[in-house]
């Protein structure tokens, strides 16, 4: 039930690392020059010679023409804003799409002559320019981005966030940071106040806090939201409302618990899929109610013959967990399972 909220915690976290750690992977991997007679070689970079980066060498301008080839139409740039300022498209994403694309040996500076190449290509006047500044400020921003100290443990996550955001600040308006940034900061700081909602509205009858819940995303979210939703996935929405209503539910009968988790998951998932959600069910609790029984049979056993010697032991207890499971490929996994535990505990982890 909790997988979901541990994913999207998670993602307010990960935004934390996600530029340092995929930028010293550029520089170590994807964009050093592994070929002497590499064509690229042969051509000027003005990455580093050209204050507004908006100069491209022809040689870039031509061979871009052939590297980028979408599937179909490339957006248009009133269209990029929409998107982005909606949550539809994240721009950062969409110049890693275009850097997976970059010839094979280019360097990191050569691979973004090409992008601004493809820019100035595909559009025009006011609009590439528009583009090219919020390339040539991302890309100042991801090389300040490595002076950051990320695990630095005199701060809290929200406080390392805080950072990042006010790094972003000196590269960026706050339109701009908003078109490349908006709808990460929210989901980091609808992350970072979840647990403040769930502790505040706790004692809220289940309907009503669910209510408040989809208030307090929209608020969040902003104009964001709509794109939120529609990419959550249905099972996502269902555990959502299953977290929301566990303080109420568990005040019930197990028979009034389980009529009203069959009334959710038939509202998410329609009768068939709620048919086939119960047959799961039943077999891990049936699983599960083994597991028990086998625990507690191998603590009589081990109990009952002390003097067992380590291969008479482990000969036993394989013999009862085949008659518990039912196999010797489940007894033999089960055992896997509790070696690899018990190997984790004695590590510490």
């Amino acid at each position: 039930m909790k997988t979901k909220y541990l994913r999207f915690l998670s993602f307010g976290l990960i935004a934390l690392f996600f530029l340092f750690v995929i930028y010293k992977l550029t520089q170590n991997n994807e964009f050093t020059s592994s070929n002497e007679e590499n064509p690229n070689d042969k051509a000027e970079s003005f990455f580093r010679t050209q204050s507004d980066g908006f100069s491209v060498d022809p040689f870039y301008l031509e061979s871009a023409k052939s590297i980028f080839s979408p599937d179909g139409q490339f957006l248009r740039f009133d269209e990029i804003l929409a998107k982005a300022k909606s949550g539809e498209l994240n721009l950062i994403s969409e110049l890693w799409n275009l850097r997976r694309q970059c010839p094979e040996g280019s360097t990191r500076e050569q691979c973004h002559e090409y992008i601004k190449a493809f820019i100035q290509n595909e559009y025009s006047g006011e609009d590439a320019k528009k583009l090219l500044h919020l390339l040539t400020n991302y890309l100042k921003y991801e090389e300040a981005m490595v002076q950051l100290d990320p695990s630095s443990k005199s701060y809290t996550n929200a406080e390392r966030y805080e950072q990042i955001k006010q790094l972003r600040r000196k590269y960026f308006s706050k339109e701009d940071s908003e078109l490349i940034f908006g709808l990460e900061e929210a989901t980091a700081e609808f992350s970072f106040s979840r647990k403040n909602f769930l502790e505040e509205t706790k004692n809220i009858k289940a309907d009503d806090r669910i209510r408040l819940y989809e208030d307090f995303r929209k608020k969040t979210f902003g104009n964001y939201y709509n794109a939120v939703v529609g990419r959550e996935p249905q099972y996502d929405k269902f555990e959502t409302e299953m977290d929301l209503r566990q303080n109420e539910l568990a005040k019930l009968s197990n028979q009034e618990r389980e009529s009203k988790e069959r009334d959710v998951r038939i509202r998410y998932f329609g009768k068939d899929g709620n048919e086939r959600m119960e047959k799961v069910l039943k077999e891990i609790k049936e699983e599960e109610e083994k597991i028990t029984k086998l625990e507690m049979e191998e603590k009589n056993l081990l109990k009952n013959n002390p003097n067992l010697s380590d291969s008479e032991k482990e000969k036993k207890l394989m013999e009862l967990r085949i008659k518990t499971l039912g196999s010797k490929e489940l007894a033999e996994e089960y055992t896997r399972r509790l070696e690899y535990e018990n190997t984790l505990k004695n590590s510490g982890n």
